[in-house]
């Protein structure tokens, strides 16, 4: 029987020395099986391989349930909720300010394609530098459900409405308004 003491294991850090429980932040709200739980792990996981200081880095969101997401992230980064529909002109205005910050803006599709379209496509216009995730299901969850302007047109609601209207494509949006990198992806994709 060995009585030797066995040595603690070196926490595991990237390459600037952080672990990854720095690049967490709040413990979720939000519903178990919610797409935004698997976006903001995703999220964590891609800053810290990628070394991030979260001291720069700025994280925009706007109203709705997407906009809970830059809470769970990155707790010593900047953060900033702004009213409906104006991350994007928030955004804008913070990499004028400070062109080093790495700015991050997470938003909703009601957020963005409804309210804030008009600040959406001027940012886009301009190409600003940073990352904008559209937190995109189609409806407007925390009112109930509606249909927000993304549903596919046929989608049929919990009550049995047919959404009528043709679906506005952010993606294909921000592609013919010039943006230089344009993806999209089911936030159940590991």
């Amino acid at each position: 029987m060995s009585t030797a003491t066995p040595t603690p294991t070196a926490a595991k850090t990237n390459h600037i020395g952080l672990e990854k429980s720095d690049y967490q932040g709040a413990k979720s709200t939000l519903c178990a099986g919610c797409g935004h739980d698997s976006v903001t792990n995703h999220l964590i996981n891609a800053f810290f391989k990628s070394g991030v200081n979260p001291h720069k880095v700025a994280k925009l969101s706007g109203i709705g349930g997407s906009s809970k997401t830059p809470t769970y992230f990155m707790a010593r980064a900047h953060g900033f909720n702004a009213i409906h529909g104006r991350m994007g002109p928030v955004a804008t205005g913070v990499k004028l300010v400070n062109p080093e910050l790495t700015c991050i803006g997470v938003s909703g599709d009601g957020d963005t394609a409804s309210i804030g379209m008009g600040g959406f496509t001027h940012l886009l216009r301009r190409n600003v530098p940073m990352v904008y995730l559209v937190e995109n299901n189609g409806v407007y969850g925390l009112t109930k459900g509606q249909f927000s302007a993304t549903a596919d047109v046929g989608t049929k609601s919990k009550g049995g409405e047919m959404n009528p209207f043709q679906t506005i494509d952010l993606c294909s949006l921000a592609i013919d308004l010039g943006c230089t990198f344009v993806a999209r992806s089911f936030s159940g994709d590991a």
